[in-house]
């Protein structure tokens, strides 16, 4: 069992080799043991520029596909953990715009969670995991530095890369397992925020001695990573790493997440306008980010590298989230190809509660474009390749950045520029008709058509139990009072049901949990309380 300390990992590949050593934690079943027997030793990865360049793609590795354990005494898998596929498919799952379909999801889907649920532990330790080796990562490039085996401009960049990854997992932590910032501005119990190695006896004896400390706390050590990560980074890179490796523009678009999901409102319109231009068409002055024409053009399929793509997690032929975790199998139709389906595996479908929402136009594009008749069910066509699953993860899209700006402009009431940025995602979908006129919308109704906006544009992509999480203790939460809305059972799930503008044909039988239950949030593993030294309950 592994716990938040990080855990070696088999190699794969010789990046995967670096990776292990870079990952040292308490191990499955000796914490003495932190130096696995695959892995090179620590003077070594770091004595030569192609070793610390090894090391650093290394961490992305640690990302994309961190080691599913099952929790029956079955052999390790890959499912994509943390963000080379789970963190889109398990944030979905929570909310109620899916239906799990095969009952893969059924734990998390039917909110029946427990402190040993394999999706709760693992992605907890695929998480930490990722942050120690961002962490070690980060000690030996200091060593690397001074040693004079890199330029001190090449460890800038490295440092920006790690401290966006150590922001990215531990802001999934805050989300799962810590109540809202909005909730009471963060004084609720958050995430033990790592940004020490743990690479020796001695470091994991201190490591266990964090504690889980405050919301407001884990938000201002995010916040400083990605201020630092901002500073380092370069503006653009080429080929694949414009959108697999971090840049000044991921780190940016993640800080205004953050500031949004924070209700920092002002702070999240700063950073947002960072990335774009006073007028439509909107496109960034860092990086180059534009919205594609249409929204069958912002989701090509495969290696998905488009100007609407800010960050994703690369997948590929042989080093993916195989057939039970790749986001094309889970929801993809599965028709075969001669048929226009793509032989998925049809995990997750598009819930008749989103798709018969009277706010979803029954003309709009994403429903021509990106969903598909699978009876019983609609499927999503975001992701193409069922077949070498190759579709790479979206972690942060042009066309969130705009709907985040269009939020925060909109709290900020500055509703003629929040339409503006509104009507920049929903014009390249919905027909003339049903377009938005100026001055229409302002106030409640504009936050709420732009909340509604999130729920069609980003489904499918991990969304959806974030805007659950942070508006829960809000008026705008999407069920009364706040908490997880009902669903649909699979059973409930036919052709028939689906309807555009029809609204819930079927009362869902999968019940709402309220905010107060317990239920709400993933509970610590049980693996992790029992491990530490702290109060981490």
């Amino acid at each position: 069992m592994k716990n938040q300390l990080g855990f070696p990992v088999p190699s794969r590949k010789l990046a995967v080799a670096v990776a292990a050593v870079v990952g040292l934690g308490l191990s499955a079943c000796d914490v003495t043991n932190v130096q696995p027997q695959n892995a090179l030793p620590e003077d070594t990865v770091y004595s030569s520029a192609s070793r610390v360049a090894l090391a650093v793609t290394g961490v992305y590795n640690a990302a994309q596909s961190g080691f599913y354990d099952p929790l029956n005494g079955g052999g390790l898998a890959i499912r994509g953990y943390p963000f080379g596929a789970a963190a889109n498919a398990l944030d979905d799952a929570r909310g109620e715009d899916v239906v799990d379909m095969a009952g893969f999801f059924g734990i998390v889907y039917r909110n029946q969670i427990t402190p040993s649920s394999p999706n709760v532990v693992n992605m907890w330790s695929t998480c930490y995991a990722l942050v120690n080796q961002a962490n070690v990562t980060l000690a030996g490039l200091q060593q690397a530095t001074t040693s004079g085996v890199i330029t001190a401009a090449d460890a800038a960049v490295y440092q920006g890369e790690m401290l966006f990854l150590r922001a990215l997992a531990h802001h999934e932590l805050v989300l799962h397992f810590s109540r809202p910032f909005t909730e009471n501005n963060g004084t609720s119990p958050g995430v033990p925020y790592r940004e020490t190695a743990v690479n020796t006896k001695e470091a994991i004896e201190v490591a266990r001695l964090v504690d889980r400390g405050t919301v407001a706390n884990d938000y201002t050590k995010l916040l400083a990573d990605l201020n630092l990560a901002e500073t380092n980074l370069p503006a653009t890179r080429t080929g694949n790493a414009r959108v697999t490796r971090a840049t000044k523009g991921a780190a940016i678009a993640l800080k205004q997440r953050i500031y949004l999901y924070q209700g920092n409102w002002a702070k999240a319109a700063e950073e947002g306008n960072k990335l774009i231009s006073n007028g439509a068409p909107f496109i960034s002055s860092i990086g180059g980010f534009a919205l594609m024409a249409t929204p069958q053009e912002a989701f090509p399929g495969g290696a998905n590298v488009t100007n609407e793509n800010i960050f994703s997690i690369e997948n590929s032929a042989d080093d993916n989230p195989g057939t039970n975790g790749a986001l094309a199998t889970v929801f993809g139709s599965r028709q075969p190809i001669a048929s226009g389906g793509i032989n998925a595996r049809g995990l997750m479908a598009v819930s008749p509660i989103l798709y018969n929402a009277p706010f979803w136009t029954c003309t709009d594009l994403r429903r021509t474009q990106l969903t598909q008749a699978d009876a019983p069910r609609y499927a999503l066509r975001k992701y193409r390749d069922a077949t070498n699953n190759t579709d790479f993860a979206p972690i942060i899209r042009y066309a969130e950045v705009i709907l985040n700006q269009a939020e925060a402009e909109a709290r900020n009431g500055n509703s003629a520029r929040a339409l503006v940025l509104l009507n920049a995602i929903r014009n390249r979908a919905v027909a003339t008709a049903d377009q938005y006129a100026t001055g229409s919308l302002n106030g409640t109704a504009l936050i709420q058509a732009i909340l509604n906006e999130r729920r069609i544009e980003l489904v499918g992509e991990g969304f959806r139990w974030d805007d659950i999480h942070r508006l829960s203790p809000t008026t705008y939460s999407p069920l009364a009072g706040g908490g997880i809305p009902a669903k649909f059972l699979s059973s409930q799930v036919a052709l028939a049901q689906y309807s555009c503008g029809a609204g819930t044909l079927l009362r869902p039988s999968v019940a709402a949990i309220a905010y107060s239950n317990s239920l709400f949030l993933w509970p610590i593993p049980a693996i992790e309380v029992a491990n530490a030294l702290s109060n981490i309950v």
